[in-house]
C-alpha cells in the first residue's frame, strides 16, 4: 500500500512539473510573439520614433504602482493562481483590441490598459514556481528555461505569420498563447509557501529597504536589466541600422532566446561552484560588454555567429535574480519583494532606458543608443560588486525578519 501511494504521488509531482513547465513555454510564447516584433506593428500604421519612444518608455512605469499592488493582493489573500488566471485573460483579451486602432493615441491608452494586467504575470508566476523548486528541491532555472524556449519559438513563428498575414499575427498569437497557459495553469495546485501578510503597503515597503542588500540589488537591476528591456524593443531597428533584414530579425531573436534555456540550465551548476552572488556579477559583466560591443557596429554575421552571449548574460541573469531576492528577504514578503524587484527592472529602469535611447536615437544615431546601453550596465555592475565584497554578508531567515521589523540594526 505505502508503495501505491509513493507511486501516486510521484506520478502527481511528476504531473504537476510538466503542466508547470508548459505554462511557462506558452504564457513566454506571449511575451515572445509581442515584444521582439511590435515595432513591425508601429511602422505599419506610420507612427514616428518619437512615438514609439514614448509608448516604450512611459507605459513601463505602470509597473512601478500595478506590480506592488498585485504583488501585496497575493500576499494578502493567498490568491496567487486566481491573479495570474485573471490577468493572463485580461492581457490577452486587450492585445486583440490592437488591429482596430491606428492612431498614436488609441495604441498609447490599449498598452496602458494591457501593462496594467501584464505586469503581473512575471512576479506572480515566478512566486508559483520559487514555490514549486523550494517545495521539491529543484532548479528554478529548470523551471524557467522552458520560458526561453517559448519565447525563442513565438519569435520566429510569430515572424513568419507576420511576413504571411501581416502585423495582426502578432496580437492573435499573443492572445491564443495567454489562454493555453491559462488552461496548463488550472491544473496547476497552488500552495502557500509565504507566512501570512499581516503588514500594511507602506509597513512592508518601508521593511523591505531597511535590507541593504536588497536595495542594492534594485539599483543593480534598474540598469542592468532596464538595458536588457530596452535592448528588446530597440534591436529590430539597430539590426536593420548595421544591415540587417527585417526577416533576420526573428532569426536572431530564435537564436538569442533559444541560448537561454540551456544556460539557464547551466546556472545551476555556476550557483553550487561559484556561489549565487559571483553567478549574478558575471553574467551582468557579459551583459555590459555586449552592448558596448553592439555599439561599434560589428558585422551581422557576427552579431548572429556569437549568439550565444545571449545565454550567458541574459540567461544566467534571469535564472538567479529571482533567486537572489528570495534569500534575501523575510518569508512573508517575498511576493511584494518580487514585484517590486520586477516592477523595477521592468518598469522604472525599462521607461528610463526606453526614453533616453530613443532621445540618443534621435540625436545622434542607434549605435550611440547601445553605448548608453553599456555604461548604463556598467553603473549597475558597482551595486553588484558591494553586495559581493562589501560590508553586508548574507543574513538568515530570521536575521532577516529582525533587520526588516527594525529589532536589528545594519
Amino acid at each position: 500500500m505505502s508503495e501505491a501511494l509513493t507511486s501516486q504521488a510521484s506520478d502527481e509531482r511528476g504531473a504537476q512539473r510538466i503542466h508547470l513547465n508548459a505554462f511557462y513555454l506558452f504564457a513566454y510564447y506571449g511575451f515572445g510573439s509581442f515584444f521582439p516584433l511590435i515595432t513591425q506593428y508601429y511602422d505599419s500604421i506610420r507612427l514616428t520614433g518619437t512615438q514609439i519612444g514614448v509608448i516604450s518608455a512611459v507605459t513601463p512605469v505602470i509597473s512601478i504602482v500595478t506590480q506592488p499592488l498585485w504583488g501585496m493582493i497575493c500576499d494578502r489573500f493567498h490568491i496567487r493562481k486566481q491573479v495570474l488566471m485573471l490577468t493572463l485573460a485580461a492581457a490577452g483579451a486587450i492585445g486583440l483590441l490592437f488591429p482596430a486602432v491606428s492612431t498614436f493615441a488609441w495604441v498609447f491608452l490599449l498598452y496602458i490598459a494591457m501593462s496594467v494586467f501584464q505586469s503581473a504575470v512575471v512576479p506572480v508566476s515566478d512566486s508559483l514556481a520559487l514555490g514549486y523548486a523550494k517545495r521539491h528541491n529543484v532548479q528554478f532555472g529548470d523551471i524557467r528555461m522552458w520560458g526561453a524556449v517559448g519565447f525563442a519559438l513565438a519569435a520566429f513563428l510569430t515572424g513568419l505569420a507576420v511576413e504571411q498575414w501581416g502585423p495582426a499575427a502578432i496580437f492573435y498569437s499573443y492572445c491564443g498563447a495567454y489562454l493555453i497557459a491559462c488552461l496548463f495553469l488550472r491544473r496547476i495546485p497552488e500552495h502557500t509557501d509565504a507566512a501570512p501578510f499581516t503588514v500594511s503597503v507602506f509597513k512592508g515597503l518601508t521593511q523591505l529597504i531597511r535590507l541593504p542588500r536588497f536595495v542594492l540589488f534594485l539599483a543593480a537591476t534598474f540598469f542592468i536589466f532596464g538595458t536588457i528591456n530596452a535592448h528588446n524593443i530597440w534591436f529590430s531597428l539597430y539590426y536593420q541600422h548595421i544591415g540587417g533584414t527585417v526577416a533576420g530579425v526573428g532569426l536572431a531573436f530564435l537564436l538569442f532566446a533559444g541560448s537561454e534555456a540551456p544556460f539557464m540550465k547551466i546556472a545551476g551548476y555556476f550557483v553550487r561552484r561559484w556561489g549565487l552572488e559571483l553567478t549574478i556579477l558575471l553574467s551582468s559583466t557579459v551583459s555590459a560588454l555586449r552592448w558596448l560591443w553592439y555599439s561599434t557596429a560589428p558585422d551581422t554575421t557576427w552579431v548572429i555567429a556569437l549568439f550565444f552571449i545571449q545565454g550567458l548574460s541574459v540567461g544566467c541573469y534571469l535564472a538567479t535574480a529571482a533567486q537572489f531576492v528570495r534569500e534575501n528577504t523575510p518569508a512573508s514578503l517575498q511576493v511584494t519583494a518580487l514585484a517590486i524587484y520586477a516592477s523595477i527592472g521592468n518598469g522604472l529602469g525599462s521607461m528610463t532606458c526606453n526614453l533616453l535611447g530613443g532621445w540618443i536615437k534621435d540625436t545622434f544615431s542607434i549605435l550611440e543608443t547601445y553605448l548608453f546601453f553599456g555604461l548604463a550596465s556598467v553603473a549597475g555592475l558597482i551595486p553588484l560588486l558591494i553586495i559581493r565584497f562589501g560590508p553586508w554578508k548574507h543574513a538568515s531567515a530570521e536575521q532577516q525578519e529582525q533587520f526588516a521589523s527594525g529589532q536589528l540594526s545594519r
